[in-house]
């Protein structure tokens, strides 16, 4: 019986074999295009595309297929070749508002707004009543930051269609966004009433009532979104955040291995199975994940973050893993290296050095890039620190090869030579050891409020704090320290930032999609609780994050004024403790305060004194990287200077101010080089008495991503919101 059913089996497969090809020849141009249209209408994009291909094979003058080809084309992000397609929709097909309001949509897309906006007017004058150009000139108005204006569209397209789908969503997000959440609620009920079959529906109502704290409700809507389309994976992905941030963490890890089994390379998932696992206490279960995570897409960021923040909270410094998880670091360090992006190869080897202090490779060579820029002192204390680990360790039955031989001359010979050099220097001169100063001046916050259904990483805001805070560890001066959970808001940052005795203290937003990672900031006075100053980090791009964090410490140096204390003293002459390490040359000028006797500005940037408590001018004769000397001036009789009294930035010569407000000139995209700016600035503060920058920017060591900041940021910019509602049409 079984030979007869096996026959029977490989004879039916045989015929459907012979089949398939006829089958398929029978299909019609319509069926492809049915075929793809239901693709379509599942957001499978490439099977679309495919099929309405198929279809424009069988019969080249179907516009509807070319124009659907083209749209399908545009969710995929291929602009030049959508437009491409819809030349030829055009041709062959009648639905002149359709192809025109696609064609607009894609001019915002490769940022042609002038164009874009020209095309929707165009289709009003002549329809009306078209609903989707309206659309168009409300995404027009976000991408400019007009909630209002997005908002008017909204309610025009809504007075024509008083049901239409995507005016009710949008107009519920877009309130959302301003905070008017009844309003929302009020179009996203009427949405949930009328189109309650929508799975897309149900999604952003379970958005909007999780991000209003709305828990079980949004949960309730996650559910019904995948009830209704059961491969719906962001609406997965939502239910997971929801559930992770009712602390329901099993149940969370459940729906991230699902979504794991349907996709190896799911980097959201990974991304919260191993935040549940780090809250369940299963510190190498969430390290592993984390690291499966970051093979599976390298280009996760936030996933990267939070694997290396847990490691240096939780693992030992002689766990034999490090070295492998600072060979990420040492390798960007290397190709930035070889783009000779000083910067930003000196940012990765810190990072690599910050996983793994032992690993000799890579403080050999973020050493000799210490050695490039001239900074002698620092790369000896470098090579010092590796010979006494390679003592440490050393195994006398190991055999070193050539290599290793030679790199244990090498170092021996220039620290000889460099102990040589330093017998002139002034740490010799004064006797003192420049790298156990302490030098903290600057103590600072960072806190963030509470943002549930974060639209891709849940907890952005806080492994955004922590690690901000975390690359501060290299900024010798400042001590920034991340709140360990959210605030409710302003006022209880205040409190806690007084109370803790800062400085500062920095309000922090995330926002992401897939392409952009932004972050709002404003910075405080942390004893008067006025507003400083306020800023907003834009990047794109495989390393956004990256580079939004270093501008991130950047902006905060830039009004952090250069500070420092009197070390000793010779008659008229001081040793301080601030050197070319924060940008001082000999000129530079100092206002030197009786202890205590300086404070943060009552408003705005700065510090502030009274005349009583000046003592004098500085100016600087001679500099070292980590100390300078100078010669005092006194202000009136007597003479009351103490040792540790302090010392503010007034400015550098004459000449290097002229040079420093002249440093950019847009138009010509001129930079004036000022080759005694400390090559580290962008690890020590960097202004004046007033708050103001005074380091003019080194051009000869310029990394692409500071390049980017002397323009403005691109007007084309994307946000979550802008996803949200481009997902909805």
């Amino acid at each position: 019986m079984g030979v007869y059913r096996k026959c029977a089996l490989g004879f039916l497969a045989f015929a459907l074999a012979i089949a398939e090809p006829a089958i398929a020849a029978t299909k019609s141009a319509q069926d492809y295009y049915n075929d793809g249209f239901e693709a379509q209408s599942e957001e499978n994009w490439y099977r679309a595309v495919e099929a309405y291909q198929e279809a424009l094979q069988k019969n080249t003058a179907y516009g509807d297929a070319w124009y659907n080809l083209a749209f399908c084309t545009y969710q995929l992000e291929e602009y030049d070749l959508a437009l491409t397609y819809l030349q030829s929709a055009e041709k062959y097909s009648r639905s002149y508002a359709s192809i025109q309001n696609l064609k607009g949509m894609i001019y915002i897309a490769l940022g042609r707004f002038d164009e874009a906006r020209d095309i929707f007017n165009a289709i009003l004058k002549k329809y009306p009543n078209d609903v989707d150009a309206r659309f168009g000139l409300a995404e027009l108005d976000l991408f400019t930051g007009s909630l209002s204006g997005a908002e008017k569209y909204y309610l025009a397209a809504l007075d024509r269609q008083r049901t239409n789908r995507n005016a009710l969503l949008s107009l519920a997000l877009v309130s959302m966004e301003k905070g008017n959440y009844d309003t929302a609620r009020s179009y996203i009920n009427t949405a949930l009433r009328v189109h309650s079959g929508d799975a897309v529906v149900h999604y952003l109502a379970s958005y909007i009532m999780a991000k209003h704290g709305e828990l079980s409700d949004a949960e309730r809507q996650a559910r019904a979104a995948v009830q209704i389309r059961a491969d719906y994976d962001k609406a997965y992905e939502l239910l997971a955040s929801i559930l992770y941030e009712s602390k329901r963490y099993n149940e969370a890890i459940d729906i991230c291995d699902y979504r794991i089994g349907r996709n190896k390379k799911c980097s959201s998932a990974w991304y919260l199975k191993g935040l549940c696992q780090k809250e369940l206490g299963k510190i190498d279960e969430a390290v592993q994940t984390f690291e499966d995570g970051v093979r599976a897409d390298p280009y996760d960021e936030m996933m990267r973050a939070a694997l290396e923040l847990l490691i240096t909270q939780t693992i030992d410094i002689e766990d034999s893993r490090r070295p492998s998880w600072a060979e990420y670091h040492i390798n960007r360090a290397k190709e930035y290296e070889r783009r000779f992006d000083g910067p930003q190869s000196r940012f990765e080897y810190q990072r690599a050095l910050r996983l793994d202090p032992l690993n000799s490779m890579a403080r050999t060579a973020f050493a000799r890039m210490l050695s490039r820029d001239g900074f002698n002192e620092m790369y000896l204390s470098q090579l010092k620190f590796i010979e006494e680990q390679r003592k440490k360790t050393a195994n006398e039955s190991e055999t070193l090869s050539d290599t290793q031989k030679y790199e244990l001359t090498r170092n021996a010979y220039t620290m000889e030579a460099l102990d040589a050099l330093m017998k002139n220097s002034l740490a010799t001169k004064w006797n003192v050891q420049p790298f156990y100063l302490d030098k903290i001046r600057w103590r600072i916050g960072l806190y963030y409020t509470p943002s549930t259904a974060h639209f891709i990483h849940p907890d952005a805001e806080r492994i955004t704090a922590e690690m901000s805070a975390d690359i501060f560890s290299g900024v010798a001066t400042t001590v920034v320290e991340a709140a360990s959970s959210a605030v409710k808001g302003y006022g209880e940052a205040y409190s806690l930032a007084r109370k803790e005795g800062r400085d500062y203290f920095v309000m922090m937003k995330v926002d992401e999609d897939d392409r952009s990672f932004t972050i709002d900031a404003t910075i405080y006075s942390a004893r008067t609780g006025s507003e400083v100053t306020s800023f907003t980090v834009y990047r794109t791009g495989n390393d956004k994050m990256a580079s939004a964090l270093r501008k991130f410490r950047q902006s905060i140096l830039d009004i952090l004024p250069v500070r420092g204390k009197v070390l000793n003293r010779s008659n008229d002459t001081l040793l301080i403790d601030v050197g070319k390490s924060e940008g001082i040359i000999n000129g530079s000028r100092f206002v030197v305060l009786k202890s205590g006797g300086v404070r943060t500005a009552d408003t705005g940037r700065g510090l502030i004194y009274r005349d009583e408590d000046v003592l004098g001018d500085l100016s600087i004769t001679q500099t070292s990287e980590e100390i300078a000397e100078g010669e005092f001036k006194r202000k009136g009789f007597y003479d009351r200077l103490n040792i540790g009294d302090e010392v503010v930035l007034i400015s550098l010569t004459d000449e290097e101010d002229e040079k420093a407000k002249s440093s950019l000139t847009l138009s010509g995209a001129h930079v004036v080089v000022n080759e005694n700016t400390a090559a580290l600035q962008d690890t020590a503060p960097a202004a004046n008495v007033n708050g103001e920058k005074i380091t003019g920017e080194n051009a000869s060591d310029m990394s692409a991503s500071v390049k980017a900041d002397l323009v403005p940021d691109v007007k084309n910019r994307t946000s979550s919101l802008i996803s949200l509602i481009r997902s909805i049409y």
